[in-house]
């Protein structure tokens, strides 16, 4: 599974303390750090799925048997962890910030980048759609990213970090702009 060949490459750049050195956008070099929950207890799963009346995508399932949530690409300054990255949600914190975002009862939230949720599209996953993946910015108007966790992170990997779903946005006309 892809999801799998991911996550191993992506902790075998990791060093003893989960950090590595990345060249970002603009030719910056920074220092970003990842951690791994340990795997959501046995049954846990199989519990909130029929407790919550939600099914979960299999690679979000997959992902959280091996680690009930993570933390990649938090930069590192110095020696202080200032944030940013990807969060992917454990199981409790899908249950508290679905309970937070109470209007968005059509999706599930899965993580948090960048100042946007990343959310599951429920009527999606109920008709099989593997593009299951939607962001919500703080304006909290989901909009669909034509991806399903497991690409999501493959693609987050491979970009170091980045909000590769912006890129197309940027042209070499309008880039400098906001650069």
């Amino acid at each position: 599974m892809l999801l799998n060949k991911t996550l191993h490459a992506l902790k075998k750049r990791l060093d003893e303390s989960g950090n590595m050195e990345i060249l970002a956008e603009q030719g910056n070099i920074h220092t970003v750090h990842c951690s791994f929950n340990p795997p959501v207890e046995s049954g846990k799963l199989q519990t909130f799925q029929e407790e919550s009346k939600l099914m979960l995508p299999e690679d979000v399932r997959e992902f959280l048997s091996q680690h009930n949530g993570a933390r990649l690409y938090e930069m590192i300054l110095g020696s202080n962890n200032i944030g940013g990255g990807l969060l992917v949600y454990s199981l409790e914190e899908i249950k508290k910030t679905r309970a937070i975002l109470q209007s968005l009862s059509e999706f599930i939230p899965i993580g948090y980048v960048f100042e946007n949720h990343l959310l599951i599209g429920r009527t999606a996953v109920d008709q099989d759609c593997p593009n299951y993946l939607y962001i919500a910015g703080t304006i909290l108007k989901p909009e669909p990213l034509h991806l399903n966790l497991e690409l999501f992170l493959d693609r987050f990997v491979v970009s170091q970090g980045s909000n590769f779903w912006d890129w197309p946005n940027y042209t070499a006309k309008n880039y400098y702009n906001h650069s």
